[in-house]
């Protein structure tokens, strides 16, 4: 068994995934039941609350966030992979290789952007105007998910250079 796999099957893995399950389905009802009883209160009983488009900010901010991650997890986000269609396996593997490598670069500048933003959060101390929510609550979620999806492009990105050596080591002992 390898690196990847072993990672992949230990219970820290299976823990943190667990937790990112939790958090978007928390997150999800969170937004949906709220906005079920705005409807409900404004509608029905001609009652306004205050501060619930708080509420749904700071729940949305974690389902989209985190919901991110889980998709680097998956890697189920949306791409324009044509390209893969017309190329044999080695090169779909570079091409994977190629892809984890930016998906890293540009998560990298978003990591420091996201721990300016909270060092700053932290100092400052903002909320929000009805509920007083801290904002570092909600914005914490952003460097959360860009750890995360940095972790799981390094851990794939270790997937598929083991890949491509297996790949060339099969080349290598055909044309034997």
């Amino acid at each position: 068994m390898g690196f990847v796999e072993k990672i992949s099957e230990s219970k820290s893995w299976k823990l943190l995934l667990s937790i990112q399950r939790l958090v978007m389905v928390v997150s999800t009802v969170t937004v949906v039941i709220t906005l079920a009883l705005v409807v409900l209160a404004r509608h029905v009983f001609h009652y306004n609350f205050l501060g619930y488009n708080e509420v749904i900010i700071v729940a949305a901010f974690w389902m989209y966030f985190i919901g991110s991650a889980y998709g680097s997890w998956e890697e189920s986000h949306i791409t324009a992979d044509i390209l893969s269609q017309f190329v044999s396996a080695k090169s779909k593997i570079i091409l994977g290789i190629i892809s984890k490598i930016i998906q890293i670069l540009i998560s990298i500048p978003m990591v420091y952007l996201a721990i300016k933003m909270l060092s700053f959060n932290l100092k400052m101390n903002p909320v929000t105007l009805d509920l007083q929510i801290p904002l570092a609550f909600p914005q914490s979620a952003i460097l959360i998910s860009f750890v995360l999806m940095i972790f799981y492009s390094i851990i794939y990105l270790i997937r598929d250079i083991n890949a491509l050596k297996q790949v060339n080591k099969m080349n290598k002992s055909k044309s034997y």
